[in-house]
């Protein structure tokens, strides 16, 4: 006989194997069982060997699968098949599969007349419901059922054997999968009825605690604790509890939790291992380690060493009923990853570390319970059951445990802190980089607050005193770029970074030539009491940025290796605090996500704890500094959203417009259309209908009016004021909300005025009356929403937070905006009720900023619950800040919203194109970020589907596992071709979703379509034949970067002014992005495949971010979308269409447009806007280096698309630098930055990018010249 067990990991194998002997041992029954871990062994040839046993098995038994590409395959194999089949704990699909004599869940009715209505109940109970919470439904259901069922013949009978399986299967010991053999060889194998042993299933405690050294488990807190004085294993430091899952203990399968207990233990670390029944760890965590009840035992960390969520496990995640206890015991949870999908040795030789779907369940999921820390420490060895630690791993992550512990014990007044800043590019004027934070002000408020709890702090006087105590001190003596605070030599760099010999190769013997003087590094940064303050060193590849493109074996430099070294093993930090989004060293070359002891920032990090201030906009790198750097974020909020507003001419524009409506004459049209000339605006000024181009040009007007802009610089732990949030907050009202019944707060006011909402929206930018009356719902809707955050003077009322003023007001200012709503357009007092309560939490939650209070509490070793990433307009639940930001749920990606809006916002792409074009585009260059897709729901990558004519499928557990192609008849268009190049970053944190897009592309390529229809058909076979190469590669069209590398470098080449020609551009961008996906999940590098995939391309598209961060703002998108670009370009030898999805556009017309016209937006709104540029020089230094930055980027829209008009560099010039007053403020605010400026806009005109006048040339050098003297201290 023989019996087919399927799993998902290898929990229960070795017990069962045993059990299987024994039986045979005993009985000789001749019983072969074999085992296939599909999630362990996942291989074609484990799938052609399962193919070959089951028509075979005389029995089949399946467990725990859920992942779509082994139900899918399984389904089909498991439908033929004569032979009994129990699945359990599983997908409804493969449940249903279930037949067990009379009793089979694969018919939708029970035929059986002579059986009593209970047990056709109890069937009915059975078949699985296709939701979330299926399996623990199923758990709850067979606990109290089978006794009864037992005796009585049947189908009753065989529904017993359902039941009973999943009791011991979930109670597996090695004696109960014994007995499970014997009841399924006496029922179901002919000849053996009567010959076996029945016994019932030995039921074992839901919760308990355990100790290697004890002989029992424990299932009181007294009983552990008495134990370990009889035992004197009271050691001096706190409680370590390491969660397993009870199967784990039961199967005896746990040398890896022994070893680590072991490991703790001989650092003088108290632990044990407590396990639960099922998927919930609730009750062991609440039975022994909630202080409420008597004589708990009190943790002082949680190890979660089981792969899964701490509620819900593989199947489902509940992490709001995590998070609840693990609030409650504010300890650190570490997550430990077992190898539950790939042996040992494919973990140690791949580049990608976990396999997807483990990154998935293991990493992902857990991180939304507030879980840190995700460390690979076991697994099994091909060929073997049991799982055995990972010693290396072990030891690092004992020592991280102790250094936990110690941050925990230590008193504030002895604690050492080094606090990690960062300057990129690296110079003097870009010291102290972070997006939209003031780096030095936040830290000066955190360093008094450090103080005021006791830390010893020496702490400077103002803000200004920090900073120069940082950039200047000896710095001229050393040549750095800030001072120089300590020194490490280069012997004692050898003895204690012994890693240092895995550097060399790169970058040659150490020192290297980077912050040193050859005999001893340089460590930058000052020391204040007992906290640190450093400037982590740069890469190293500014200088020569090409050299990074051929290297195959990257490593950090030797002078950033030295600067981890002493801040861990010579400054003794008892933790590192990163400030500011973001670093370099999670970016560091090893593997995706698991990372091991060889991969560099491990190596990096060593056993510091570490902690990093990250604005909790962009929850995509945040997950990379979490999975690779070991970080836990703490969150800040990024600068209020206000309307960029109008100035100058085009202030002046817009009245002679008024003046126009209200009294029309061509002498004033005449001076209107000569005044939006000289101010460069797009309207078409051939256009002789005086009211459509005045309509027009109204529109363009309002764009940049009404767009929303980040006003300056956040300071963490300054709360934002209710007034200064209002435009912030009627973004957020202007979005459809849940409390509006789906509607938006215009839409809503829509409604009462009898205006059609989308009409409106689609006819703004056209028809007057259109947007008349778009004007007038928007200044309604952020009247009524400016009424309701009201005024306050927090000075009145100093003994009140702002939470107590705000909800002691809520009454009178939700009294005040229903009457103003109510008399403009006749709302009801109660319609608003929910909204406006709503709101006010937000409003809260901004008033109160606790950032600095939270970094205070996670430096004191305790838990930071964790946060969406996004921002506020997409998810208000960001805010309180201060918390542990994670990202979502693979599984949920893209979400039903976000499949429509992708659908919708690829049909506006295409309709733009072909407005201009004439004709459908064939192909599309795609560009796809991991933090919009976060942010968004994969709403990009809904549109790539979309694009190619497919869509994405959920599964019976409403999880999106797969993708289905729309037919063409439906589809009513053409498939485009899309070629997607994808970020490092989202190929590490969306793998389901690479497996997605890379399955719709080879199933449209595949399809048996027309190619008239079908464009990736027609070019796959296309380059086949021409390249004669095989489908599997002419149909690759996911690109990335090699596994642990990231980036373009396309920015560094352009930032360093280090590329001559256009094809070095082109062929950076090929270097590093030619990764493509295979069929088979792995990274394959196919420049040639990426180049004649390019070569039909004939527009190049990406959404924009966010709200905050726009085009120009940040040197990733013209790195991206023009490092495409300029690809496309140089292989085609023709320029592409360039278009960009923005996310402040109003109605559908106007969500894509061109890159040259968001270019010109971004520099209106922002870059030569006062609102915007005065706002940054409130923040002194930091905001002339965004300044400085900003041009930088939209330099870097010159160099790769040629997307900056004349007039953008024109009017930088005449008003930061030909404006002697402007000039001398930003000189002596930042100098280096200033230079920067002036040597950026002269590489432009070098370059033939900014065609200015030779006497302006002659100005800005003879300004850079002055600029360089005064620096160097020549200028009096």
């Amino acid at each position: 006989m023989h019996f087919v067990f399927l799993t998902m990991e290898a929990t229960n194998n070795s017990a069962l194997k045993a059990a299987a002997g024994e039986l045979n041992r005993k009985f000789h029954t001749g019983l072969e069982v074999s085992i296939f871990s599909l999630g362990l062994h996942n291989s074609k040839k484990l799938w052609e060997t399962l193919e070959t046993a089951l028509p075979n098995a005389d029995m089949v038994f399946g467990s725990m699968l859920f992942s779509e590409e082994i139900v899918r395959p399984l389904e089909k194999l498991l439908e033929p098949l004569a032979c009994p089949v129990c699945m359990i704990t599983s997908n409804p699909a493969l449940i249903t599969q279930t037949r067990l004599g009379r009793f089979s869940l694969r018919k939708p009715k029970m035929e059986e007349p002579k059986e009593s209505n209970i047990f056709k109940q109890w069937a009915s109970k059975l078949m699985p419901k296709h939701s979330h919470g299926e399996s623990q439904r199923q758990l709850n259901l067979v606990r109290n059922v089978s006794k009864f069922m037992k005796h009585i013949p049947g189908r009753a009978r065989d529904i017993h054997t359902f039941i009973a399986a999943h009791q011991f299967w979930l109670n597996g010991s090695q004696e109960n999968m014994e007995r499970f053999l014997c009841l399924l060889v006496d029922r179901y194998i002919p000849g053996w009825k009567g010959k076996l042993p029945q016994e019932d299933p030995l039921f074992y405690p839901d919760a308990a605690i355990c100790h290697p050294e004890a002989p029992e488990p424990f299932f009181s807190p007294a009983k552990f604790h008495e134990w370990e004085v009889q035992n004197k294993s009271m050691l001096e430091s706190g409680l370590v509890v390491i969660l397993a899952m009870r199967s784990t203990v039961l199967s005896k399968n746990m040398a890896h939790l022994d070893y680590l207990v072991d490991s703790f233990s001989s650092k003088g670390i108290r632990s044990c291992i407590a396990y639960s029944g099922g998927l919930d760890f609730r009750p062991v965590l609440e039975r022994f380690f909630n202080a409420e009840v008597p004589g708990a035992l009190k943790p002082s960390l949680l190890i979660n060493a089981t792969g899964f969520s701490l509620v819900g496990g593989p199947a489902e995640n509940k992490a709001p009923e995590a998070i609840v206890v693990l609030k409650k015991l504010d300890i650190p949870c570490l997550n430990l990853v077992p190898l539950s999908f790939q042996p040992i040795e494919q973990w140690q030789d791949s580049n990608l570390g976990l396999t997807p779907l483990q990154t998935a369940l293991s990493v992902a999921v857990t991180e939304l319970d507030g879980s840190i820390e995700p460390q690979v420490y076991a697994g099994t060895e091909t060929g073997s059951e049991r799982t055995i630690p990972l010693v290396e791993e072990v030891k690092i992550i004992s020592g991280r445990v102790q250094r936990f512990l110690r941050l925990q014990n230590t008193p504030p007044s002895n604690k050492k802190i080094a606090i990690v800043l960062f300057n990129f590019p690296p110079n003097l004027g870009n010291a102290g980089t972070a997006a939209y934070l003031n780096v030095f002000e936040s830290l000066h408020r955190l360093l008094s607050e450090m103080k005021a709890a006791g830390y010893h702090v020496d702490l400077p006087e103002t803000t200004e005193e920090l900073k120069d105590r940082l950039l200047e001190g000896n710095r001229l003596i050393f040549g750095t770029d800030g001072n120089v605070d300590a020194h490490l030599s280069v012997e004692e760099y050898r003895k204690l970074f012994p890693a240092y010999e895995g550097i060399e190769p790169f970058w040659g013997d150490a020192p290297g030539e980077i912050l040193n003087d050859r005999n001893r590094f340089h460590v930058l940064g000052c020391t204040l009491g007992n906290i640190f303050i450093g400037q982590q060193p740069s890469f190293g590849y500014e200088r020569d940025p090409m050299r990074l493109l051929m290297a195959k074996d990257a490593a950090p430099n030797h002078a950033f290796a030295a600067f981890y070294t002493w801040i861990e093993q010579c400054f003794n930090a008892d933790a590192v605090l990163h400030f500011g989004t973001h670093g370099a060293l999670e970016f560091m070359p090893g593997k995706q996500v698991g990372l091991s002891s060889l991969c560099w920032p491990k190596k990096l990090i060593g056993t510091l704890p570490n902690f990093y201030c990250y604005c909790v906009n962009n929850p995509s790198e945040g997950a990379i500094a979490k999975r690779r750097g070991f970080a836990t974020l703490v969150s800040y909020l990024s600068p209020p959203l206000e309307h960029a507003g109008l100035y100058k001419g085009l202030r002046k524009l817009k009245e002679l417009i008024a003046g126009y409506r209200s009294n029309p004459a061509d002498e004033l049209l005449d001076e209107i259309r000569e005044l939006a000339i000289s101010l460069e605006l797009d309207s078409d000024q051939s256009n002789p209908y005086a009211e459509e181009y005045i309509t027009k040009l109204n529109s363009e007007l309002y764009l940049i009016e009404e767009r929303m802009i980040p006003l300056g610089l956040h300071i963490m732990g300054e709360a934002a004021s209710p007034e200064s949030v209002s435009d912030h907050l009627a973004l957020l009202a202007a979005h459809s909300r849940p409390e509006l019944d789906g509607k938006s707060l215009p839409e809503l006011i829509c409604h009462h005025l009898h205006y059609n909402y989308q009409q409106l929206l689609d006819q703004s930018g056209t028809n007057h009356d259109a947007q008349q009356r778009w004007l007038q719902v928007s200044a309604i809707s952020r009247e009524a929403v400016k009424r309701f955050t009201g005024h306050f003077n927090h000075e009145q009322s100093p003994n009140l937070s702002m939470t107590r003023i705000l909800e002691g007001s809520l009454a009178v200012r939700i009294s005040e905006a229903d009457t103003y709503l109510h008399r403009e357009v006749g709302t009801k007092p109660a319609e608003l009720h929910h909204f406006w309560h709503f709101l006010n939490i937000v409003l809260i939650n901004l008033a109160e900023n606790h950032e600095l209070k939270a970094v205070l509490h996670a430096l004191e070793g305790k838990y930071t619950p964790p946060s969406p990433g996004n921002d506020l307009v997409r998810n208000p639940e960001i805010v309180p800040t201060g918390r542990n930001i994670h990202s979502l749920d693979p599984y949920t990606i893209p979400s039903t919203f976000a499949q429509q809006a992708g659908k919708r916002s690829a049909e506006e792409l295409l309709l733009q194109y072909q407005k201009e074009s004439g004709d459908l585009p064939e192909s599309i260059a795609l560009i796809l970020w991991g933090t919009d897709n976060l942010k968004s729901d994969g709403e990009g990558v809904a549109q790539a589907l979309a694009l190619m004519g497919a869509k994405a499928k959920t599964d019976e557990l409403g999880k999106i596992g797969n993708v289905e192609l729309i037919p063409l008849a439906e589809l009513g268009r053409p498939r485009m071709d899309v070629v997607m190049t994808i970020s490092g970053i989202f190929r590490d944190l969306l793998s389901v979703q690479v497996r997605l897009l890379d399955k719709a592309a080879r199933m449209a390529a595949a399809a048996d379509e027309p190619e008239e229809m079908n464009f990736i058909r027609k070019h796959v076979q296309k380059e086949m034949l021409e390249r004669n190469c095989t489908f599997e590669e002419a149909s690759n069209r996911v690109y990335s970067n090699a596994p642990g590398s990231y980036g373009a470098n396309v920015n560094h080449l352009v930032e360093s002014s280090t590329w001559e020609e256009d094809n070095q551009l082109a062929e950076a961008f090929v270097s590093r992005k030619s990764f493509a996906v295979t069929s088979g999940g792995q990274w394959q590098e196919c420049p040639d495949a990426l180049r004649s995939a390019l070569q039909h391309v004939t527009l190049t598209f990406q959404n924009i971010d966010s709200y905050e961060i726009g085009i120009s703002d940040i040197d990733h998108y013209y790195e991206y979308l023009g490092g495409v670009s300029k690809t496309v370009e140089h292989l085609s030898k023709v320029k592409p269409k360039i278009m960009v999805g923005d996310i402040d556009g109003v109605g559908t017309k106007q969500r894509i447009c061109s890159l040259e016209k968001m270019v010109s937006l971004e520099a209106r709104t922002k870059l030569l806007n006062p609102k915007w540029y005065e706002a940054m020089l409130e923040h002194g230094y930091e905001g002339v280096r965004e300044i400085e930055s900003h041009l930088s980027n939209t330099y870097g829209w010159s160099a790769t698309a040629s997307a900056v008009k004349k007039w953008t560099y024109d009017q930088f010039n005449e008003t930061f630098l030909q404006d002697k007053a402007m000039l001398e403020r930003l000189a002596e605010l930042n100098p280096h930055a200033t230079m920067s400026m002036t040597r950026r806009l002269l590489e432009a005109h070098s370059r033939g990018f900014w065609d200015a006048e030779e006497s302006t040339i002659e100005e800005l050098q003879e300004l850079y010249a002055d600029l360089e003297a005064r620096i160097e201290g020549v200028h009096h």
